[in-house]
């Protein structure tokens, strides 16, 4: 009996099975990496779509706190000429606020920067002395990887008697249904 050769592809058989397996723990762990790197790409976008919201939060204070104070000088301009109608100088405080606000809103708060921030209302209008608004932030990762993140924001109308004097533009202001 010859087993000269035996060994030798014996030996070829190890190798090959080696090599098979060596390579099947390869692409398993690539495709591991892969999706840790999509579940880190995922978690990124998400918490900068969510910090367009944050964002779009402190615009609107800022534009909030600049209509009250733009309402309040016109009605305070008003009441330097009736200063006893009190009643009239409110209205024209409320109506000034709501006007500057609709007007500055959207240029304001909308960008289209990543993260992108959009409102999603089409009209505008204050009911009951609120104007909510539907905003959506999305953001763009570079491997494209893409989040949106939602908020309403509903915003009041203060009173001209809590504004005459100090006042916080954060108690006029709700979040609601915050979303993924």
């Amino acid at each position: 009996m010859n087993n000269k050769g035996s060994v030798l592809i014996l030996m070829v058989i190890v190798i090959a099975l080696v090599i098979v397996m060596g390579l099947s723990v390869l692409n398993t762990a690539a495709k591991q990496y892969e999706i840790k790197k999509f579940n880190i790409d995922s978690k990124e976008s998400f918490y900068v779509s969510e910090t367009g919201i944050n964002e779009a939060y402190v615009r609107t204070c800022d534009l909030m706190d600049e209509s009250i104070e733009a309402a309040l000088q016109v009605a305070d301009d008003y009441l330097a000429i009736n200063p006893s109608d009190l009643v009239e100088a409110e209205n024209i405080y409320r109506e000034n606020y709501m006007t500057h606000l609709r007007a500055n809103i959207y240029n304001r708060i909308e960008t289209e920067i990543n993260p992108s921030i959009k409102i999603w209302n089409e009209n505008l209008l204050f009911i009951d002395n609120e104007l909510r608004l539907i905003l959506k932030s999305s953001y763009m990762h570079e491997n494209n990887v893409y989040k949106i993140s939602g908020a309403d924001f509903v915003i009041c109308v203060p009173d001209y008697d809590e504004v005459s004097t100090t006042y916080d533009v954060r108690n006029y202001i709700r979040i609601q249904n915050w979303n993924n």
